[in-house]
């Protein structure tokens, strides 16, 4: 469970270690015309809700040890994330300020802010971008200010490829599909490095709303690979929910070395 947690914390960038921004706050984004038009597309299509619920089937892989894992899961959009395991074994509540989670299979348990995730891993990562990945939306804020290039590339695969560059050593490749512009494949790549990470997308419908159905994250650096498989099922959306969370008395706190 810690595995899984910590994976869904960390996003897809569980090996890309740099900044989470891909476009600094000065200067000017050069962005071609058709791409601009994508990606106003995409953004329209962010799905509209207050909450979401249901179950999630998490698989973890890294080549030695494989998990699976049932999930239930709960989200209050923009502000709060919430997943447990079976009897309460493990939980986890996520917002914008803080993560939280405790595993009673080893009496640990870890409260703060997300500077813990992004020292163990090496990489800055946030509440956002969480929320992007498991709703199948860019992962990172698309914004036409800053420093940087959007463009969209010539491939072949029926889908709108759109390649985000900044100032960090990040590249994006957003893969929208042409029909409803949600994200079908997201890919990061640390340039000049080893680290890659890739998000592949399938949809169901939920009332009006297209929402992930499958992503499957694949992240690599030099031979080491690891693979996250999650599945939603049973989704159902803007019910009254309630985000129960307390760490049991006698745990022990998790700690990073400096």
């Amino acid at each position: 469970m810690k595995k899984i947690i910590l994976i869904l914390t960390t996003i897809l960038l569980v090996s890309c270690k740099t900044k989470q921004n891909l476009v600094t706050p000065a200067g000017k984004v050069s962005v071609d015309k058709q791409s601009k038009e994508i990606i106003n597309h995409h953004l329209k299509s962010f799905p509209s809700f207050n909450t979401l619920s249901g179950s999630l089937q998490v698989t973890y892989n890294d080549g030695k040890n494989e998990q699976s894992l049932p999930l239930s899961f709960r989200m209050e959009k923009d502000k709060t994330i919430w997943i447990s395991a079976p009897l309460g074994i493990a939980k986890a509540l996520i917002t914008p300020e803080k993560a939280e989670y405790y595993n009673r299979l080893d009496s640990s348990y870890f409260s703060g802010d997300f500077s813990y995730i992004s020292k163990l891993l090496g990489v800055e990562v946030g509440f956002t971008e969480l929320q992007n990945l498991l709703l199948g939306n860019a992962l990172y804020s698309l914004s036409f200010k800053g420093e940087g290039t959007i463009k969209l590339l010539n491939e072949d695969n029926n889908m709108y490829n759109i390649e985000v560059t900044g100032e960090s050593p990040i590249e994006a490749i957003y893969r929208f599909l042409p029909d409803n512009y949600r994200v079908g494949v997201t890919e990061v790549n640390h340039l000049g490095g080893k680290q890659k990470a890739t998000a592949t997308y399938t949809y169901q419908q939920v009332d009006k709303l297209l929402l992930p159905h499958t992503i499957k994250i694949v992240a690599s650096e030099g031979d080491s690979n690891t693979q996250i498989s999650l599945e939603f099922k049973g989704l159902d959306l803007d019910k009254n929910l309630s985000f129960p969370f307390k760490i049991p008395s006698g745990m022990k706190e998790i700690t990073i070395k400096n």
